[in-house]
């Protein structure tokens, strides 16, 4: 009888093992902090942040899937990301943020290795883990599946929407698991989103034809765009903020009942059980308003 309690145990354990269903984002921040404060902030710490020579130096969110046997981790990036060239050259300005570059996503084996070097400096990324039901893993799995049968990960960039097609960033592609699978709330948006009031007097392609000098963003970008002036307003998903919400919430005066503090990968994070809630049953895909968009879904 021993023996039989002890056997039923251990297929008891493996079937539990097999089963785990999880959703976890990898936060990255950029390594000298991106600066939204103003437009020419923004310019000014993104080119410190290049040249610290430090990877992901705009920051970067891996996504991993653990869907009982079927298990994925990937992430979107920028195969050319010549943004230099596109504000030295190409004078995009602030359209620079809505330009897309040739995108793709990462392979799993690549980016285990990387989390291996930075979980060595774990003060350079942490994780938020999502604890699913059978209906929500499925339809994050068929997700990832149809993303990458569609050519979505062709494009990316910071304002591009990965459910209408349009491909990504990294953050928005992270983003986007939360949404399909129903997980994400309004705390977590305000937490880890920001919107700006992008000017039109600094914002050269693709949003206008007339080019912009990146000096002249630098000189005289002070503030964004008040909501009487001339601007298109832009909503992102900041590498930055999911790490340092992360970050904040792991401490030991901000842990709350809604999830846990946990280690993954020799990392500290949070977990949160969100398996009581319904997978929606909307379609994954939303219907493409500008039908100019590259990328659109049909």
């Amino acid at each position: 009888m021993k023996k039989w309690m002890i056997l039923l145990s251990l297929l008891s354990s493996t079937l539990m093992a097999n089963t785990q269903q999880n959703l976890t984002l990898y936060f990255i921040p950029s390594p000298k902090g991106m600066d939204w404060s103003s437009p020419a902030n923004l310019a000014l710490s993104a080119m410190k942040n290049r040249l610290s020579f430090k990877s992901r130096f705009m920051g970067h969110v891996f996504v991993e899937l653990e869907c009982g046997e079927k298990k994925e981790l990937t992430g979107m990036v920028g195969k050319n990301f010549d943004y230099l060239t596109q504000l030295l050259i190409n004078n995009r300005g602030l359209g620079i943020l809505y330009h897309s570059f040739d995108g793709a996503l990462e392979e799993k084996i690549n980016i285990e290795k990387e989390i291996k070097e930075l979980s060595e400096d774990n003060t350079r990324i942490n994780f938020a883990q999502f604890k699913l039901n059978q209906g929500q893993c499925d339809r994050a799995i068929t997700y990832l599946k149809e993303y990458r049968e569609k050519n979505v990960d062709r494009y990316y960039g910071l304002a591009n929407r990965p459910l209408y097609g349009e491909g990504a960033g990294c953050s928005a592609f992270g983003a986007s698991f939360l949404e399909v699978t129903g997980v994400m709330d309004m705390d977590l948006k305000e937490a880890w989103s920001q919107t700006v009031n992008i000017p039109l007097a600094f914002a050269g392609p693709p949003i206008q034809d007339k080019g912009v000098n990146l000096l002249t963003l630098i000189f005289n970008g002070g503030s964004w765009a008040k909501d009487n002036e001339p601007h298109q307003k832009l909503m992102f998903w900041s590498p930055d903020r999911m790490y340092q919400w992360v970050k904040l919430k792991t401490s030991k005066m901000e842990q709350e009942k809604q999830f846990v503090v946990s280690e993954i990968r020799n990392l500290k994070g949070i977990v949160f059980d969100r398996s009581h809630l319904p997978a929606p049953a909307s379609s994954i895909w939303l219907q493409q308003i500008d039908p100019k968009v590259k990328g659109q879904i049909h």
